[in-house]
């Protein structure tokens, strides 16, 4: 189910969801290479689009939060690299 917040109408992705002005999402994986190897794929994502995600990892389990800390909120940048790290994982 999406949701829409924000004055700009924004729909929250897939997965996802708002906590305390950051968008979060956590993914779960069967050891700890498979959780690395996907915050090196984020990792990737982040440079392209040029907005860092704060990771943290451990094994089977990796937690995105996204923020535009000059904002202080939740923007359009946080929603595409959200959407940009879902295709990964598909």
């Amino acid at each position: 189910m999406t949701h829409i917040f924000g004055d700009e109408g924004m729909n929250v992705p897939e997965g996802w969801s708002i906590q305390e002005n950051h968008l979060m999402r956590e993914f779960s994986f069967e050891d700890f290479s498979q959780a690395k190897a996907f915050v090196d794929a984020i990792s990737d994502v982040c440079e392209r689009k040029n907005h860092h995600a704060d990771l943290h990892f451990g094994w089977g389990y990796v937690v995105v939060e996204l923020t535009t800390h000059d904002e202080g909120k939740v923007t359009s940048l946080d929603i595409d690299v959200a959407e940009a790290i879902n295709a990964i994982e598909g």
